[in-house]
């Protein structure tokens, strides 16, 4: 689960922005909230959903959070003297030779020892003036079984420190294949450091519609695909759709070339429908569901942008209370989306909602819903919004 981000100078963002996710504990016991594996005196929120109008920043937030992923997981294949990708700073000379900072606080288990704690992983990464990313000026993971964190490694720029938990000394000579462009856990990982190669793993949890600086291309061929090696999941979202697409009775994937291909059998139709007669809302379900699914199977967490394109309203619900069964959801994944329906926001507690604004001129603002004066816990978080009370809207005229 993710206690904290923390961005600054990424893309939209200039000035230190948080997203600070532990629940007060004047909060109530409900069931969008959850104790966190490596706090058990800490709840957080299984669904965060960001709202704000387009251009805000919304998508940004999101993007800091895969986007680091990615660079711990894979920045070891960037080729040696490239620049780091993904990683802009905010669009204006005064920013473009200050690092852009990112910062995640997750929990996870020890692989060694099986004990649930606190990472704490932070990473800035230096700029060219053209606004790509040069090199790694400072990264390190901490790490907080109990309350106070403790130092795995630091880096800064070429120079580095390890904990013993990391089980790696600086004159290890898989050290000197660190280079400046890419992540000390990424490639070490691939020289089978083992406490590297458990994080990567952990890593895997991270499901997102989120690649590069768009939604993931073709993400209904990687679908198709999913289902045809993961009959299991065919058989979930078949169950899914027969309850959410009224007639629809059944999505069968046949092999073919380039890939798989989708043929959906309806009540009352004499031959099976392809995938291209179906509704935007049905093949927007089938993209995300296995993203979903694979967070509530295995614990992680779902990265959604968009959210609400194409899908029901009646529908966002149903997908929130897959996260808060008990059942459904025993390893406590968590979704992070963006949305623009404003009828959703009367599915979440205060607790749950954060809101982007970017006024003329001037970088991206986060704030938690929970963190405006005066907002009480009330039935309707949607007029409140609607009204302009919540800030976060936009400006037409």
């Amino acid at each position: 689960m993710i206690y904290r981000v923390s961005i600054e100078n990424f893309f939209s963002v200039a000035d230190h922005q948080e997203l600070k996710l532990e629940v007060p504990e004047n909060t109530p016991n409900l069931p969008c909230f959850r104790n966190a594996p490596g706090r058990p005196d800490s709840r957080l929120p299984l669904i965060v959903g960001l709202y704000g109008p387009n251009a805000s920043g919304k998508s940004t937030v999101l993007r800091a959070i895969t986007t680091t992923a990615w660079f711990v997981q894979h920045s070891f294949t960037i080729p040696a003297n490239n620049q780091i990708p993904l990683f802009n700073p905010y669009a204006s000379t005064k920013w473009w030779d200050r690092p852009s900072k990112i910062l995640v606080e997750f929990d996870s288990q020890l692989q060694n020892d099986g004990e649930a704690g606190l990472f704490r992983y932070e990473l800035h990464i230096g700029h060219e003036a053209a606004r790509f990313g040069k090199s790694v000026e400072y990264e390190s993971l901490s790490y907080a079984p109990k309350d106070r964190f403790r130092r795995i490694f630091e880096r800064k720029g070429q120079e580095f420190q390890f904990g013993s938990e990391y089980g790696i000394t600086p004159g290890d000579p898989r050290v000197r294949s660190v280079r400046s462009n890419s992540s000390v856990i990424s490639t070490l990982a691939q020289h089978n450091h083992k406490f590297s190669a458990d994080l990567i793993h952990w890593l895997v949890g991270l499901q997102s519609n989120i690649q590069g600086l768009e939604k993931a291309q073709g993400t209904i061929a990687y679908a198709l695909s999913y289902y045809a090696q993961r009959p299991e999941y065919l058989k979930g979202l078949n169950q899914e759709l027969s309850r959410l697409d009224l007639g629809l009775l059944e999505m069968k994937v046949q092999p073919a070339q380039p890939g798989p291909i989708a043929m959906f059998k309806h009540e009352g139709l004499d031959c099976d429908i392809v995938l291209g007669q179906e509704s935007m809302g049905t093949r927007r379900f089938i993209e995300i569901f296995p993203l979903l699914q694979f967070v509530l199977d295995c614990g992680g967490v779902a990265v959604i942008d968009e959210l609400d394109t194409d899908i029901h309203p009646l529908i966002v619900p149903e997908i929130f209370r897959w996260f808060y069964d008990q059942k459904r959801n025993p390893k406590s994944a968590q979704l992070f989306f963006t949305a623009h329906n404003p009828a959703i926001l009367d599915e979440m507690e205060k607790e749950q909602v954060y809101f982007t604004e970017k006024r003329s001129g001037k970088p991206t603002g986060v704030y938690g819903a929970r963190h405006i004066k005066g907002l009480r816990r009330q039935p309707s978080l949607m007029k409140k919004y609607l009204s302009g009370e919540l800030g976060a809207v936009p400006h037409i005229g």
